[in-house]
C-alpha cells in the first residue's frame, strides 16, 4: 500500500509514530525546510519541501492512501491537488475546510465519496466502550455536550490566522459536536437532528460568532439532545449520553464514568488501555482508514451536512 503523509508539523508527527508502531512505510510531503528538518529529526523520515504541485510533478501518488495534516487554511486546497493527482482516498484533518465555503467546495469536487474527514475522538477508547454500552442499553435518550474554549490561550499562541480564528467552532470545537452526535447515532449527515432552539451571546473580537451558546432540539423520533459553551469563563469539552439503564459521562473526553439507574453512585467504566507513545484514538482511526476504507468517519458530503447543523447551533 502506497501511503502519503502531507504535512511536517506535530500533527503529522503523531500520524508518522502511528504508522511506525504498525509496521507501515510512506511518504512525507512537507513544505518549509525547518518543519522538513525538524520532522526528520523526530521520525528519521526525510519530508519533501515547497509548494505541493512542484513536488507531486516529480512523483507519482495516483492510487495512493493519503493523509492529510496541514494547517486548517491548507486542508482544503491540498485536497483538491490529490485528487486532481489522483490519489485513491484521502483522510483530512478536521474540519476539512476553514468555512462551510470551503467545505463545500471540496465535497463537489469529491464526487467519488474519497475524502474522509478525521475525527479521532470517535476512536478513543472511551467512545468505543460509550458506543458499545449504548447500543447493548438500546440507543440513547438524551445528549448533552460542552464545547467551551479557551480564548487566552489561543490569542496567546498566535498561530492561527484570522479566517480560521474566526471560524475556531468548526476548526476545534467540532470534535465534541462530532462525538456526541456520532454516540448519539444521529445519522452520517445529521438529517435527523432538528434545531428547536439557539441562543448566542457575548463577545470575542476575532470570533463573531460570539462566545456564549446553549441549544437544544431532537434527532429524529429517538433522542434529545442539548449543549452549551462559556467561552469567557471556566469550562471544558464533555458530553453525557443518558440510556433506559444508566447515565454515562465522558469528562474528560478520554474518561468514562457510568450512574445506574436508581442510583446516585457515580463509577469508572473500566476502558483499555492506549498504546504507548501515541496519540489516542490515532492508531484505531488510521486502520479503519487504510484496512476498512474508512467505514467509520464522515465523508465530505456528510460533513458539510453535519457543519450545517452545528452552525444553526451556533446561531450562524
Amino acid at each position: 500500500m502506497d501511503i502519503v503523509l502531507i504535512g511536517a508539523g506535530s500533527m503529522a508527527v503523531a500520524y508518522a509514530k502511528t504508522l511506525d508502531a504498525a509496521g507501515l512505510t510512506y511518504r512525507c510531503f512537507g513544505r518549509g525546510e525547518n518543519s522538513a528538518k525538524k520532522f526528520e529529526r523526530e521520525t528519521g523520515v526525510p519530508a519533501g519541501t515547497g509548494p505541493l504541485s512542484d513536488q507531486l510533478a516529480t512523483t507519482s501518488v495516483k492510487d495512493a492512501h493519503a493523509i492529510v495534516a496541514v494547517n486548517v487554511s491548507e486542508l482544503s486546497s491540498v485536497c483538491h491537488t490529490l485528487l486532481d493527482a489522483g490519489v485513491h482516498r484521502i483522510l483530512v484533518e478536521k474540519p476539512g475546510g476553514v468555512d462551510l465555503g470551503e467545505m463545500q467546495a471540496i465535497a463537489n469536487a469529491d464526487t467519488n465519496n474519497q475524502i474522509l474527514v478525521a475525527y479521532n475522538r470517535r476512536f478513543l477508547k472511551s467512545t468505543q466502550k460509550a458506543a458499545e454500552i449504548i447500543a447493548k442499553d438500546g440507543g440513547a435518550q438524551l445528549i448533552q455536550f460542552e464545547f467551551t474554549e479557551l480564548p487566552d490561550r489561543i490569542e496567546a499562541l498566535g498561530v492561527h490566522p484570522p479566517e480560521v480564528l474566526a471560524n475556531f467552532a468548526f476548526a476545534n470545537s467540532s470534535h465534541v459536536f462530532d462525538m456526541a452526535f456520532f454516540l448519539g447515532r444521529g445519522s452520517p449527515d445529521l438529517s435527523d437532528v432538528t434545531v428547536s432552539g439557539a441562543v448566542q451571546q457575548g463577545k470575542i473580537s476575532w470570533h463573531p460568532d460570539g462566545s456564549r451558546f446553549a441549544s437544544c432540539g431532537t434527532i429524529g423520533n429517538e433522542a434529545l439532545y442539548s449543549c452549551f459553551a462559556d467561552w469567557r469563563s471556566g469550562g471544558n469539552w464533555s458530553v453525557e449520553i443518558t440510556t433506559p439503564h444508566r447515565r454515562l459521562r465522558l469528562k474528560p473526553l478520554e474518561t468514562l464514568t457510568q450512574q445506574l439507574r436508581e442510583t446516585f453512585v457515580v463509577e469508572d467504566v473500566a476502558l483499555e488501555s492506549d498504546p504507548e507513545g501515541l496519540k489516542p484514538g490515532l492508531p484505531d482511526m488510521v486502520q479503519n482508514f487504510l484496512e476498512d476504507d474508512g467505514s467509520r468517519m464522515p465523508t465530505m458530503q456528510d460533513q458539510v451536512k453535519r457543519m450545517q447543523v452545528f452552525a444553526k447551533i451556533l446561531s450562524r
